[in-house]
């Protein structure tokens, strides 16, 4: 129990949960303007609030459509996020006209989520209709409810809450989103041009107070795995990169080509970036099995 509640707590995720659900999409990683990343757009809809306590996932699902031309079995398991609405027994995605193909971007927040994508949201809502579901009204804008399972349907976004959480999980009022947060921005920019992040419950209490995995790919063959974690500081950060340095050297060659760099200035902490081997057969090693890495960031 010890070693899968560690697990969690720095951003990894069990692979049963890696195969129940679905999607987002664009690239992220700061540009050279003050616009936003897609990370940091997609994770602007998830509330502080709603996040406490929970972990955070980002899927570029369109980028991943774009790479699985390429190789369409490499990127089965990371391309596909935890959203409990595509997969949960009480929901049939596909029988109120919903497909993972219609969303390009998806972030979820345990039982709650948001996508971006291309939706026939008059059929959606007919269908929802027609399955019973209530027409309500919601701070204004127009809801559907049934049986704990609550949506919002537009033509280029879809917000939901599962399981009877809210949708003001995943609407945050202004100022009050992940993006808003020092903590978030500080990994986002960390974390670089990623197609998918798994972010771990923050803990302002613990050494290392929020950590995540994120997927990176040059190409369908070309592609990596990084690990940002902020700590309490920059004694913690120097011994956090001196822990995974020495695992990396123990694992030996599991971990050939990692490169692990200390993080300094506000936000101190650590990075470590892991190339995939080129006779794997699927992308994101570091979230699906090597999480030697992880573990040794949870036990600082």
């Amino acid at each position: 129990m010890r070693r899968a509640r560690e697990r969690f707590r720095t951003g990894g995720i069990a692979f049963a949960c890696l195969l129940s659900a679905l999607t987002t999409g664009c690239s992220s990683g700061s540009g050279g303007d003050d616009s936003p990343s897609a990370l940091m757009d997609a994770v602007g809809h998830v509330s502080i609030a709603g996040a406490t306590g929970a972990q955070v996932s980002y899927l570029d699902a369109a980028r991943v459509r774009s790479l699985e031309k390429g190789d369409s079995q490499r990127f089965r398991a990371v391309g596909q996020a935890g959203s409990p609405l595509m997969t949960g027994y009480r929901f049939n995605a596909h029988a109120y006209g919903l497909d993972p193909d219609m969303i390009d971007t998806d972030v979820t927040n345990g039982y709650a989520g948001h996508w971006q994508g291309s939706f026939d949201a008059d059929r959606v809502t007919a269908k929802l209709k027609g399955g019973g579901f209530a027409r309500r009204t919601w701070h204004g804008e127009t809801v559907w409810t049934k049986e704990g399972i609550t949506l919002q349907v537009s033509k280029d976004e879809i917000s939901f809450g599962y399981a009877g959480k809210g949708l003001s999980a995943v609407r945050p009022a202004k100022g009050k989103s992940l993006a808003d947060d020092p903590d978030y921005r500080a990994l986002g920019d960390c974390l670089g041009d990623v197609y998918r992040v798994d972010f771990g419950a923050k803990d302002p209490k613990d050494a290392v107070r929020l950590s995540a995995t994120g997927q990176q790919a040059k190409s369908a063959k070309q592609t990596s795995g990084v690990i940002c974690a902020l700590t309490d500081g920059k004694r913690t950060a120097e011994r956090a990169a001196k822990r995974l340095k020495s695992v990396i050297e123990q694992r030996a060659p599991r971990y050939d080509g990692a490169k692990v760099t200390v993080l300094t200035g506000d936000s101190p902490g650590v990075k470590v970036t892991v190339p995939d081997r080129p006779g794997d057969k699927r992308a994101g090693r570091l979230l699906i099995s090597d999480v030697d890495l992880q573990l040794a960031l949870s036990r600082l």
